[in-house]
């Protein structure tokens, strides 16, 4: 199939529109366009200079979104970017469009100095653009026929920015040993998440129980994170939510879930991958991880649409 010679610009304002249109055409849906909407109005560390287009003939037919992330590997923190989404428009697929964007965003990642590129995606394609499957999606499921009653009833409330230095504590404390978590910083909208159900509870005596994060009128969360096993037992006891999204070397399995009625889990997926963007970044981590040392890391995305 013949390549097409696309120029490969940066997102300017005005592009929003076009850059839907192309996510839209590319999905068949709007799912991946909202994504790059939500990355674009509510995390702190989207970059228009990540944000690449694809033109033929003065019209966009292709976008790649890197986002910059903090992300944890080894028991240290690396810059990286997250690649989602990667779109061309019908009929020009398989051009080398998605490959040139690929190309260009990494150059201009390595050359701002990050380390890594990660992404989910597939895995016959991402392979051949230097990527390889190593870490996975983790799961705690939840027997709630099992649960112990609630020690105390707390008291859910918003998330106010008061309560970002003790969620930042504990959420370091829950993901200091797990690799791929992508770390959240000191912005509000990074906790409270557009779309999902947010809280803070609190004990009567006026201290924090826990932060708990879901999906309104389900029972799969995404997290909980606590500094209080006894705390962190009582709004899961209170809550009964039936899965969360966390990682077995993380804090609440280690110090506040009983295998009674906890089970947590995490597999390696082919379609979790990873390319180097510094020559060896990534070594260390591979060979604990054949070698059984290492668990496979987990990435906690922080939007909605990223954590389903």
């Amino acid at each position: 199939m013949a390549m097409l010679d696309a120029d490969i610009r940066r997102e300017v304002p005005g592009d929003e529109d076009a850059i839907d249109g192309v996510i839209c055409r590319a999905f068949g849906k709007m799912d991946e366009a909202h994504l790059v909407r939500l990355l674009r109005e509510h995390y702190p560390a989207f970059d228009r200079r990540f944000s690449l287009t694809a033109w033929y003939d003065d019209t966009m037919v292709g976008h790649a979104l890197f986002t910059p992330a903090q992300i944890r590997l080894m028991g240290h923190t690396i810059s990286a970017v997250a690649v989602a989404p990667v779109a061309v428009v019908p009929g020009l697929q398989g051009k080398g469009i998605g490959s040139k964007l690929l190309r260009e965003g990494h150059s201009i990642a390595q050359g701002e100095g990050f380390s890594l590129a990660f992404l989910n995606g597939h895995p016959e394609y991402y392979q051949r653009m230097g990527y390889q499957s190593c870490f996975g999606f983790a799961k705690i499921a939840i027997d709630v026929a099992k649960l112990p009653p609630p020690s105390q009833r707390l008291q859910p409330m918003p998330v106010h920015p008061s309560d970002i230095p003790w969620l930042v504590e504990c959420c370091a404390a829950e993901w200091a040993d797990v690799d791929f978590f992508w770390q959240r910083g000191t912005n509000l909208s990074e906790w409270t998440l557009c779309g999902t159900n947010a809280l803070i509870w609190w004990t009567e005596f006026g201290q924090r129980a826990a932060y708990t994060l879901g999906w309104p009128g389900g029972r799969k969360w995404q997290m909980v994170l606590a500094e209080d096993p006894m705390l962190a037992r009582a709004v899961i006891a209170q809550v009964r939510p039936t899965s969360l999204q966390q990682h077995p070397a993380g804090w609440l399995v280690r110090h506040a879930l009983a295998p009674e009625w906890a089970h947590a889990t995490v597999e390696r997926h082919p379609a979790a991958m990873a390319r180097e963007l510094r020559h060896g970044v990534l070594r260390p981590y591979l060979k604990a991880l054949e070698a059984g040392e290492r668990l496979p890391g987990f990435c906690n995305w922080p939007l909605p649409f990223m954590a389903c």
